[in-house]
């Protein structure tokens, strides 16, 4: 892809994406939804922040690299990835586990129904958006640590 053809307005072209008002709504419907207090949602949400920047880092950089430096790091980014998905996937549970609502947020980002036992595999085909609502977080947390 030519640096021309790097916007968000690209990326809106592009399949499953995410509005920037899709992923604040997204963003907010979790955190209105959860007990922030809570020390195991902290936790959680701390891992998946950790998860998200490390492989925002990735992705970012990505297009800058060689086709064999891709193949040598392509396993780290699927990794980092995989990490991020676990823990939304964990997320999800601690919502179903202490009541707090989890349905809106999860249809919007798995494009599925709610489900009690949830799997990777069951989330694959759209690791692309919940990548990209992972690079989101990365970004908000970058904009506000300044």
């Amino acid at each position: 892809m030519s640096q021309e053809q790097v916007s968000y307005q690209t990326y809106l072209t592009q399949s499953e994406h995410l509005t920037l008002t899709d992923m604040n709504q997204l963003h907010q419907t979790i955190l209105t939804a959860i007990d922030p207090n809570d020390a195991d949602f902290q936790e959680i949400w701390q891992d998946l922040i950790q998860t998200a920047i490390k492989y925002t880092v990735i992705r970012a950089g990505w297009g800058a690299l060689s086709r064999s430096e891709r193949m040598t790091k392509d396993s780290a980014r699927t990794k980092a990835h995989n990490a991020v998905l676990d823990n939304f996937i964990i997320l999800e549970r601690l919502c179903q586990k202490n009541g707090w609502p989890s349905q809106a947020w999860t249809e919007k980002l798995f494009l599925q129904a709610e489900s009690n036992q949830r799997t990777k595999t069951d989330i694959t085909t759209h690791r692309q958006r919940i990548g990209d609502f992972a690079n989101y977080l990365a970004f908000i947390y970058a904009l506000n640590n300044r």
